[in-house]
């Protein structure tokens, strides 16, 4: 028994270590475990206490401020990596073999929830071990002392993840969470959990571990940087610098049983979410109800009903009849009507509320004041995300990816689903369009307009060149809350500076650039060429 869960197990961990997704995040984790660790005369910093000091780099710093941005970023970037686990057995028709077996509900939940605690923890684990080779480059403090880096790992990374591992399962079981809605709400809880860690004061809820690491490195700031005053704040992120660091020596967290109570309740959470998955899993019921409803019976000839394959009388006398294909050749590219059915293909199964509230968001961008406009304009383009996020992906989730190959050249193919997206962009900001041309704000005008060829165009890159639509759902959702809701400067597409919309109108044209490039390498051949 524990022979057969050990295989299931490593045949699911091989699977995604070996995927290109993972490959990309572990090159990210490596990256970043370089550019995290800057040296003191390189003018900037990631983690700063009042805006200009930070820990000498010993294990203990290190290790804290590797486990607080594993834990901010893994649950972001690693929770769209591993969601679609039950998903794309799923899709892959594994689910089918797996119903057949005696492997029960909950034993496959946890195999999928431990699978995914693996994989976090081996891209965990290799920030920690860039951060320790970058504690010996740096050479501040050459000692490494592993209970600095073990210890936040123990205590705060291992509960934190294995809560993760189970939502990620948890997402995937739910019907209405399996697609982009999930995605929105996953992110939703992201910022939250995020800013309740930063300004929360309690130990014991603290999901990420910051209030466990934070006062005890503030204490130490203030007790030796005199020009420190008390209470001294942090910063996390880039921070420019003017002159070197001010630099004190910080020895670590003093672990208490406050610490580890609120630990505990973290991997009891981890368990009830994993007991609730695989309650609510179906074993894959849905998807062979599905493909039982697409099984497509063929037509029944009977000798007074003539053939499709036979050819009339009239093709036979004008000669038009081709022996070597029963299709009829059209001649020329419809690409109107090719966008016209992409755009239906995009619409399909769209529900009844999601036209209702996308007609409420026009009609409101519409009236709403032009005090309010930067405020609430970018809902009307975050609400077609899980339309967009279909360009470049629907071939391959289908396996019809050869099918449209043979029948029409790629560029059209390209093209017609780029304007599709940018027709679905136009309107959904036709009523944001109307008040600016209305108000004569042709700056914002240019600027929207920018960002309405900016953003399909990105997803078809992103779509085309990752083959999933997560990538496009976590990058745009990840750029629009930084950018035209919190104006960051340099992110904001749609209600930047008109050179700042020359900058993105530059970007469209490179990643369009970029998937014309790709298509044309993927194709083996020229784009423009067609079937024959």
């Amino acid at each position: 028994m524990l022979l057969s869960l050990v295989y299931l197990l490593k045949n699911n961990l091989l699977k995604q270590v070996r995927s290109y997704s993972f490959l990309i995040v572990a090159g990210l984790c490596l990256a970043l475990g370089y550019f995290c660790v800057p040296a003191a005369e390189s003018g900037y910093e990631i983690f700063t206490i009042g805006g200009g000091s930070r820990g000498i780099y010993n294990s203990a710093w290190l290790g804290a401020i590797g486990t607080m941005l594993s834990n901010l970023l893994l649950w972001l970037f690693g929770f769209y990596l591993l969601r679609s686990q039950v998903s794309e057995d799923g899709r892959l028709k594994v689910g089918d073999i797996i119903a057949s077996t005696r492997v029960t509900k909950l034993k496959y939940i946890v195999l999928k929830v431990l699978s995914n605690f693996v994989v976090l923890i081996v891209l965990h684990l290799l920030l920690i071990v860039a951060f320790m080779i970058m504690q010996l480059l740096r050479g501040e403090v050459t000692g490494l002392s592993l209970w600095g880096y073990a210890a936040p790992f123990v205590f705060i990374t291992l509960p934190s993840m294995f809560l993760l591992a189970a939502l990620t399962v948890l997402f995937d079981v739910i019907p209405g969470l399996k697609g982009t809605l999930g995605n929105i709400l996953f992110f939703a809880l992201w910022i939250f959990i995020s800013i309740y860690s930063i300004e929360s004061k309690s130990e014991m809820w603290d999901l990420f571990g910051l209030q466990t690491i934070t006062p005890g490195i503030l204490h130490a700031a203030v007790q030796n940087v005199p020009t420190l005053g008390e209470p001294a704040g942090f910063s996390f992120g880039y921070t420019a610098l003017e002159q070197a660091p001010q630099i004190f020596v910080w020895n670590g967290v003093e672990w208490s049983q406050v610490h580890l109570l609120g630990r505990v309740i973290w991997i009891l959470a981890g368990c009830i979410v994993t007991l609730i998955s695989a309650t609510l899993f179906t074993r894959f019921r849905t998807e062979r109800k599905n493909a039982a409803k697409q099984l497509i019976v063929p037509p029944i000839y009977t000798a007074k009903s003539p053939s499709m394959l036979e050819p009339t009388q009239k093709e036979w006398g004008s000669g038009s009849f081709s022996l070597s294909s029963p299709v009829p050749k059209v001649g020329g590219q419809r690409i109107f009507q090719l966008v016209r059915y992409e755009l239906i293909l995009m619409l399909k199964g769209v529900s009844w509320w999601w036209w209702l509230l996308a007609v409420a968001l026009i009609a409101f961008s519409l009236f709403v004041p032009m005090g309010m406009a930067s405020a609430w304009f970018p809902l009307v383009l975050i609400w077609p995300l899980g339309l967009w996020s279909q360009m470049g992906t629907r071939d391959k989730q289908y396996f019809t990816t050869a099918m449209i190959r043979s029948s029409s050249p790629p560029i059209y193919k390209w093209l017609s689903v780029w304007l599709a997206g940018i027709t679905l962009a136009l309107l959904m900001s036709s009523g944001v369009l109307i008040q600016y041309g209305l108000n004569n704000r042709i700056p914002e005008l240019y600027s929207w307009c920018a960002g309405i060829l900016f953003v399909p165009t990105l997803a078809l890159a992103l779509g085309s060149l990752s083959g999933s639509r997560k990538l496009f759902e976590v990058v745009y959702m990840l750029w629009w809350y930084l950018g035209p809701m919190n104006h960051l400067p340099g992110l904001n597409f749609l209600h930047g500076s008109i050179p700042q919309a020359g900058v993105y109108l530059g970007l469209t044209l490179l990643l369009g650039s970029v998937v014309y490039i790709y298509e044309q390498f993927r194709g083996g051949t020229s784009v423009l060429k067609g079937r024959g």
